[in-house]
């Protein structure tokens, strides 16, 4: 007995052992944690290679009508005769009959005035035949200037000043009633027929000027230099929307700055633009293409690329975001013409699609985009996997 109680824990504390060491040799071994590479975010880059460019800068701008006038009856009257062949868009030459109003009304109106006229220039005779016999029977010292008839001659010459202004007056209304062209013009609309009965005021006809049209363009501040410089030798071209192509000139620029956009308006002119096909009418979106000359070390990126306070993104060697300033040279319907400030001249990669997320030194991936116009797509996916990649 005093044996067999050792030996029982002997042999329990041996199998314990050896189970242990069954565990330790089933128990599987610890899996080594896989290191997760860093995602690059993706950025569309285009490579630029500065060179001599000849810059433009197009800018929109809205046609208006040179010299607008409404041509108004001066009096109430039935039309006796209109010019049917007038229709809008026609050209008419100074002098030119387009209607005439019935005279029957201002007609007795001028007899009137031309009665009453007379009437006061012989008032104004017999007045003086008194005043000269009562000055002959008077004493100059002694008697009355109403004696001397001297009131009565000064309301006679009034009335004779108003008598010859009133005839004046009839005889304009008698010359207006023939409406003609006060220029060269186009006509732009008709707004009587026929034997229509016109009141005094009333608008028959509005006309322009064929001579020219003018072009506003609303100048930012940001091109403004440009501009400026520009206008000194100016040579301007304004295309429509079917691409036709006009040569303009400056007529002015406005002294006044527009007071909610800051912008300055230049109005430049086109002769002729009525006489030949095609032709270029008022209230009409064109584009001026404003010739900047020829400039050194300019580079031609996406509208996109730059950002709303006037940078550019770049990669460095190691593929590193970079925020560069520039100076705008040009702007075209599609792109920017640019010269960067520092180190002009070297070969860049510039991000199309800059993003507000983007940080100075920050590595990306670069993806070359040749076309631009295939930019919108790729900046979209720039964009999500940008997002991605920063979650």
């Amino acid at each position: 007995m005093k044996f067999k109680k050792p030996l029982s824990v002997l042999v329990g504390c041996a199998a314990i052992f050896i189970a242990l060491i069954v565990v330790d040799e089933l128990e599987p071994e610890a899996t080594q944690p896989v290191k997760k590479e860093a995602v690059l975010a993706p950025v569309s880059v285009l490579e630029v290679t500065p060179s001599q460019h000849q810059s433009t800068l197009t800018v929109l701008g809205v046609t208006a009508a040179r010299w607008p006038v409404q041509l108004k009856a001066s009096s109430s009257a039935q039309l006796k005769w209109l010019d049917e062949s007038v229709e809008p868009g026609d050209l008419v030459n100074k002098g030119d009959v387009l209607a005439r109003l019935d005279t029957s009304a201002v007609d007795a109106n001028l007899a009137q005035a031309l009665s009453s006229l007379k009437q006061a220039e012989l008032e104004l005779k017999q007045v003086k035949h008194e005043q000269t016999v009562a000055l002959k029977m008077l004493n100059p010292k002694t008697s009355s200037s109403f004696a001397r008839r001297e009131p009565q001659m000064l309301a006679a010459k009034a009335n004779l000043q108003q008598t010859k202004q009133a005839y004046v007056s009839a005889k304009k209304l008698v010359e207006e009633s023939v409406i003609t062209a006060p220029f060269d013009a186009v006509v732009m609309k008709r707004h009587i027929s026929p034997r229509e009965w016109v009141e005094a005021g009333q608008v028959t006809f509005e006309l322009a000027s064929s001579d020219s049209i003018d072009i506003e363009l609303p100048i930012s501040e940001m091109h403004w230099q440009q501009v400026q410089a520009a206008l000194s030798e100016p040579s301007i071209m304004v295309v429509n929307r079917s691409g036709n192509r006009w040569p303009a000139k400056v007529r002015y620029v406005s002294p006044q700055v527009d007071s909610v956009t800051r912008q300055k308006q230049v109005v430049l002119s086109v002769e002729a633009p009525y006489q030949s096909k095609p032709r270029l009418f008022p209230n009409q979106q064109v584009q001026a293409v404003v010739n900047l000359g020829l400039k050194d070390n300019v580079v031609s990126v996406p509208l996109s690329a730059m950002t709303r306070d006037g940078y550019v993104w770049t990669l460095d060697v190691g593929n590193r975001l970079r925020k560069e300033s520039v100076t705008l040279i040009g702007q075209g319907s599609q792109e920017l013409d640019i010269r960067f400030n520092d180190q002009s001249d070297k070969t860049r990669r510039v991000v199309q699609y800059p993003l507000s997320s983007m940080l100075i030194g920050k590595q990306v991936e670069p993806r070359f985009n040749e076309v631009h116009s295939e930019g919108m797509l790729a900046g979209k996916s720039d964009a999500a996997q940008i997002k991605e990649s920063n979650q």
